[in-house]
């Protein structure tokens, strides 16, 4: 009898670990993408291939930005470059669209992590730098 619920456990271990959606995890959740996206996120970090740009972002943006993201599809933005617009998921939702109602340009985001308290995400520019950018619910 232990050895079958030690089968059962492992198997479930086992199961729930290839659930794992982004890098960063986490490995399962009961709560849809969306729903964890939804909120309003604040900058906790920014880097620029690795390197810490925090403060850089801060200035360049403003002490009060901010990322509202609406389950609707909709997205706005508050601080020194307030914006708006609507948002999607890629088709392997593990990436996110953002397109400003203000332009027709569009801006793709890897998620790495995404729980209702953190939103990790990176982009790749075109020149390969690498930027990460860890918000925080509001």
């Amino acid at each position: 009898m232990k050895r079958i619920f030690v089968l059962a456990a492992l198997a479930s271990v086992c199961i729930l670990s290839s659930c794992k959606k982004f890098e960063e995890g986490p490995a399962f959740s009961f709560r849809s993408i969306k729903s964890r996206l939804h909120g309003e996120w604040k900058i906790e970090s920014y880097s620029v291939n690795g390197t810490d740009q925090t403060s850089t972002f801060v200035s360049a943006q403003g002490a009060n930005f901010m990322l509202e993201i609406e389950k609707d599809g909709t997205y706005r933005t508050e601080g020194n470059f307030a914006d708006s617009g609507t948002w999607e998921l890629g088709e392997d939702k593990d990436d996110i669209r953002f397109k400003s109602s203000g332009s027709s340009s569009e801006m793709s985001f890897r998620i790495l992590r995404l729980t209702n308290k953190e939103f990790w995400a990176k982009q790749t520019q075109s020149n390969s730098d690498v930027w990460e950018y860890k918000y925080k619910a509001e």
